[in-house]
């Protein structure tokens, strides 16, 4: 019996350890339940909060001679046609989003640059505000200019799209969209600053401002714009030229534009109706100083066969002013005298391009293109392209070979 009373307190503890523990592992199994579908409420907002894509393109090109139209050569290399994108979007709130999307170009070793960072708010279901760094709204595929997969193209038409070296601008934009029986009428108004560096040219654009109207019955698209801006442009190529021929341009003399007034117009027009699609744009450029206003446009026209697409394209491009630029960019010569070195018509441009091509989408969100391109029609001019070369060469034409793949994620 003593026994039994000296025990039973022991047993007692056994016992209530036992249920304590037992209480303790419910508890921890109860509340790692719970964590976890926290974790997983937590997770599931942040899915809903957070999406990600992106596109990368690649491909070969080789050019039949230096010309270098689109930047292609005879020594063009896979890199340079390649870029990986990654585009992350947060909702902020229910009617606020931030969008940033990364760039990395195998031209530029893979460098990864911001091309989009903005804060967008809808304050009504056809009302959109925007601030940030976002793309200008020059042409018809400014939003999707370097997406490959979203056009049928190897490329978008030079003619048109090059003239403009200049991509991005920070500032803010208004987007107002009227929704019609069948139809929409879009209205963008933007202003902002930029200021590029580019292979041919340094560009600065300021107290830049723009209007675009766009109507669509999603058959048929017509868009137009017109936007101005106080330009500066400095000609560093032409800079490079002169002095890879022993001369170094005066002062100022590769300063083409100071901040001058420059107009950008454009209107488009495309159909598509599940088959058939043509596309067609126009633009003129015009910028006070020695830079050469230029009118340009192009013409598409492709047809679908299942996940076959071919396409034809013919575009243009021509200055507007070259009897503004008979005179000559100056340069010190070694001796130190002050000579003309460069004629300032080195900047008049013309150029025809032809194009056609095909188009597979193997799988959805990847397409395989093909594209043969042949430019002429330069009349002695650079037209728009390696003046070193056009003009110095007996070549009045170039043709480039693309085989490019296109995809979206």
């Amino acid at each position: 019996m003593r026994i039994y009373f000296r025990l039973a307190p022991l047993a007692l503890a056994i016992a209530a350890g036992s249920v304590m523990a037992q209480s303790s592992d419910e508890a921890v199994a109860q509340m790692q339940q719970q964590l976890k579908a926290m974790q997983q409420q937590l997770n599931s907002v942040n899915n809903d909060r957070v999406r990600f894509n992106g596109f990368f393109s690649t491909g070969y090109s080789r050019a039949s001679n230096d010309a270098g139209f689109d930047g292609i050569t005879e020594e063009t290399s896979v890199a340079d046609q390649s870029l990986l994108a990654l585009q992350g979007t947060f909702d902020v709130t229910e009617k606020s989003q931030a969008v940033m999307q990364l760039v990395g170009r195998g031209s530029e070793d893979w460098d990864p640059v911001i091309e989009w960072a903005y804060l967008s708010h809808r304050p009504t279901n056809n009302l959109q505000l925007r601030a940030g760094k976002m793309r200008l709204p020059f042409f018809m595929y400014s939003d999707s200019l370097e997406v490959g997969y979203s056009q049928t193209w190897a490329r978008p038409p030079a003619a048109v799209y090059d003239p403009v070296a200049i991509q991005s601008y920070v500032g803010a934009d208004a987007t107002h969209t009227l929704n019609f029986d069948g139809s929409s009428l879009t209205t963008q108004v933007f202003t902002g600053f930029t200021e590029e560096e580019g292979n041919i040219s340094e560009v600065e654009l300021r107290n830049t401002a723009g209007l675009t109207l766009g109507w669509t019955d999603y058959v048929w698209t017509v868009r137009g714009i017109a936007a101005t801006g106080e330009t500066s442009i400095n000609a560093t190529r032409l800079a490079a030229i002169a002095e890879a021929n022993g001369l170094q341009l005066v002062d100022g003399q590769a300063i083409l534009a100071d901040e001058e007034r420059g107009n950008f117009f454009g209107i488009g027009l495309g159909f598509d109706d599940g088959t058939w699609q043509v596309i067609s744009e126009i633009t003129r450029v015009e910028v006070d100083g020695k830079f050469a206003d230029t009118d340009s446009a192009y013409l598409s026209v492709a047809r679908r066969f299942g996940a076959f697409t071919p396409y034809a394209v013919i575009g243009w491009v021509e200055s507007q002013d070259n009897d503004e630029r008979e005179a000559a960019f100056l340069a010190q010569a070694p001796s130190g005298a002050v000579v003309p070195a460069v004629p300032e018509s080195i900047l008049n441009t013309r150029r025809d391009e032809y194009s056609v091509g095909m188009r597979w989408d193997i799988t959805p969100g990847v397409a395989i293109k093909a594209d043969i391109t042949h430019v002429r029609g330069f009349e002695d001019s650079a037209g728009g392209l390696n003046p070193a070369f056009v003009l110095t060469s007996d070549n009045d034409s170039t043709n480039v070979y693309t085989l490019k793949l296109d995809s979206a994620f």
